[in-house]
């Protein structure tokens, strides 16, 4: 899609036929507003999408309402408001290039509700900071109605996870997505956590259990959440960021995994910022495995004294690139956790499945 480069404040026209000015998502406080509170909401997202009117760089200028339609207000209090779900019918394919579904695109999603840009890692999480992020749940035989927590994944669309292949190669136990959660273990954490069937599980068709190579796979859900605070992290499926190698970026990583190499899973969410550093560290580091392929799949990061670092229960996870727009933090997610030596070793990256490398093939899956 091409945007016409506009000044701020032209006219235009709003999807419900109202003129206003074409100014920054961030100047128009109605669609801001709609943003913060219902961006989980399909309908809520793609009047957003309909308002864009241009951009200045990667900042989106929507046609800025003097308020937003009936249908976005706030239902009242209680627990977060959603539509009931639609059945939507399928199109007949005419086409493989109509068949594709558009990945979400700013202002839709990788918004967070923490305004805080930056984040000290190795520390919790905050409520609504990471509103993407989804715990894997696997059938635990000795517990029935207590699920294991063995990895992470990201809402990518309304309807599906990215996460990695090695959490999905050969687990018929796999069968629970967790979404909106802060805390697996405490019901008092101000969160509003929802437990979503997986509907299907994809990994990507070349996997090798033995290279470590093509570590990526979608989950479908059985159903959308009904949590108006959870929504998809954006990908960074456009220029320029799709060409970035992200070298010397200081991403985040976030997951339930473990807090140190062996040791207990964290109930709650944590993050950790962590420097995306050149391949040939990682093809150093484990160059005595010559079993392992490091090539432009793989996304190194880490720090070489080993303070920080994706664990055990972290692998599925995202690696979130936060990108400030307009004093306000956006994120994309640059790559999915996928292996390592131990836990925060020193001199031994992580590493990440890169994201932009499979960009084409995440469209294919999630249509």
């Amino acid at each position: 899609m091409i945007f016409v480069l506009v000044p701020e404040g032209t006219p235009c026209a709003t999807p419900d036929q109202q003129i206003g000015p074409c100014v920054s998502i961030y100047s128009c406080e109605p669609l801001l507003q709609l943003l913060k509170k219902r961006a989980g909401d399909s309908e809520a997202r793609s009047y957003l999408q309909r308002s864009v009117c241009g951009y200045n760089r990667d900042t989106p200028r929507v046609c800025c309402p003097e308020a937003t339609s009936k249908n976005f207000e706030d239902g009242g209090g209680g627990s977060p408001n959603r539509p009931k779900d639609k059945t939507i019918p399928t199109p007949t394919p005419t086409s493989k290039k109509e068949t594709l579904q558009e990945l979400p695109s700013p202002p839709t999603c990788g918004f967070s509700n923490v305004t805080t840009a930056r984040v000290v890692g190795g520390v919790p999480a905050e409520l609504g900071q990471f509103p993407w992020m989804v715990a894997l749940g696997y059938r635990n035989p000795s517990v029935p109605k207590s699920p294991k927590w063995l990895c992470g994944g990201t809402m990518i669309t309304d309807i599906h996870v990215l996460t990695a292949a090695h959490c999905v190669y050969k687990r018929t136990d796999l069968y629970l997505a967790r979404v909106g959660e802060l805390d697996l273990y405490e019901q008092n954490d101000g969160a509003f956590p929802e437990d979503i069937p997986i509907a299907q599980a994809k990994m990507h068709e070349n996997y090798s259990k033995v290279s470590f190579t093509n570590d990526i796979a979608i989950l479908t859900l059985a159903r959308r959440p009904r949590n108006d605070m959870v929504w998809p992290i954006c990908l960074p499926h456009a220029e320029p960021l799709r060409s970035q190698s992200f070298e010397k970026y200081q991403p985040f990583v976030a997951g339930w995994g473990a807090v140190n190499y062996r040791g207990p899973s964290s109930s709650i969410l944590r993050t950790a910022e962590i420097p995306v550093l050149p391949t040939e560290n990682c093809k150093n580091a484990f160059k005595v495995q010559p079993n392992i392929v490091i090539d432009e799949r793989i996304l190194c990061a880490g720090w070489s004294t080993g303070e920080k670092d994706a664990c055990q229960g972290d692998s599925g996870g995202p690696l979130m690139y936060g990108k400030t727009e307009d004093n306000n933090v956006r994120y994309y997610q640059i790559g999915v956790v996928s292996f390592g030596y131990r836990c925060a070793e020193r001199d031994f990256p992580g590493a990440y499945t890169r994201v932009t490398h499979f960009i084409d093939w995440i469209q294919r899956n999630v249509s």
